[in-house]
């Protein structure tokens, strides 16, 4: 952590223990690797912690987010949708592979997050947005505050809960539940328990599309899917992961509080942020540069990086911007003001739960030392 008088503050990390490498070395005695009892187990218990009926366990939260608006689409046959500006590449990404229609608005300059409540949106960097279909939580957890029909998550090393890979769809609603079990299971039209191969009793009894009568169900395909399954020893970590929650939350908030008293003082030169919900855990602590100053993101990240401290741009900033986009014929009825202001002056440090007092006392005198270097 440590060389000299530096000290390294990386931006984000996990917090992987005894009880963890223990679960993964059961699981290898056990040589079962492909899904079965300990994602049925993480799948259960993760869902309940966030307050919802079901839960899937996927490789990944680009995959949970597929999977949520893949099954959406044919749920609904919605069209259009409106989404904010500032967001990942693969919040985005799913509703231009379905066919959507997208309208780009602008984000509040402290919340990161749109004004209005949202029917499709992302809870950005950890703050909370009001959405009541599809929430992108994978930078962020409200357990018992989730209003959508769909929220996502992402199990990724530098988030709350690390699986090393992997994420989670979770619902109430039965009937989507069921659609995204095929959707993440090649498209099968068989929703037999894993162990089970005739749950049904009707496994050569039935007949589908043009598919000869009594054809295996276990082999009958209604959707067009993928697969997109975790495995054993990823939901083996997250198990215990899950377990532990409470107190990586717990010490985020801690971490970012200290941040924002520290620099605070620094209001004239950057744009703080703005909680929304109280007890919020952020996944990074975001500071925006105001434009009268003369700081320049550049100079300030880079004097950041030469002191140890790491630091990243706001997602993929103002995505309409991003060269991968640049023949999407994206709806923009407002400026995105804000949005352009996050891509050219925004950036975050880490609040992660593997930091220390020590690091984030760090953090701020570096801070401190090139402001008044540059006053």
């Amino acid at each position: 952590m440590q060389k000299g008088n530096l000290i390294k503050v990386p931006v984000t990390g996990q917090v992987i223990e005894e009880e963890e490498v223990e679960a993964l070395k059961k699981v290898a005695e056990n040589k079962q690797f492909a899904p079965a009892e300990k994602v049925k187990e993480f799948e259960h218990n993760f869902a309940r912690y966030v307050g919802k009926k079901h839960g899937i366990f996927v490789n990944s939260g680009s995959s949970a987010n597929l999977l949520a608006v893949t099954a959406y689409k044919k749920y609904t046959n919605e069209s259009l949708i409106t989404l904010p500006a500032l967001m990942f590449p693969t919040t985005l990404n799913p509703y231009l592979q379905n066919n959507y229609d997208v309208e780009l608005i602008d984000v509040d300059i402290e919340t990161l997050q749109p004004q209005l409540p949202q029917k499709y949106g992302v809870h950005t960097l950890g703050n909370y947005s009001n959405i009541s279909r599809i929430e992108d939580s994978c930078d962020a957890l409200f357990p018992g505050n989730y209003k959508g029909i769909i929220q996502t998550f992402s199990f990724f090393p530098a988030h709350f809960l690390s699986c090393g890979e992997g994420g989670m769809v979770t619902t109430d609603n039965d009937d989507l539940y069921k659609l995204m079990e095929s959707f993440a299971h090649w498209g099968k039209d068989c929703f037999c328990p894993l162990g089970y191969d005739n749950a049904c009793g009707k496994r050569f009894d039935q007949q589908f599309g043009e598919m000869p009568y009594g054809y295996d169900h276990k082999y009958i395909y209604s959707n067009i899917g993928y697969n997109l399954a975790g495995t054993e020893m990823g939901a083996a970590i997250g198990i215990e992961q899950l377990k532990k929650l409470p107190r990586f939350l717990e010490i985020r908030r801690r971490n970012f509080t200290k941040l924002y008293q520290g620099l605070n003082k620094y209001s004239d030169v950057f744009i703080m942020p703005k909680t929304v919900l109280p007890d919020t855990a952020w996944f990074s602590f975001p500071i925006t540069i105001r434009k009268e100053t003369n700081i320049r993101r550049r100079d300030l990240v880079q004097f950041l990086d030469s002191k140890g401290v790491g630091s990243r741009p706001i997602m993929g900033g103002n995505l309409k911007r991003q060269p991968a986009y640049s023949n999407i014929p994206f709806i923009v009825k407002e400026s995105l003001h804000n949005s352009d202001l996050i891509t050219e002056n925004s950036f975050y440090v880490g609040i992660w739960h593997g930091l220390k007092d020590e690091q984030i006392e760090y953090t701020i005198s570096v801070i401190s030392e090139f402001i008044e270097n540059h006053a």
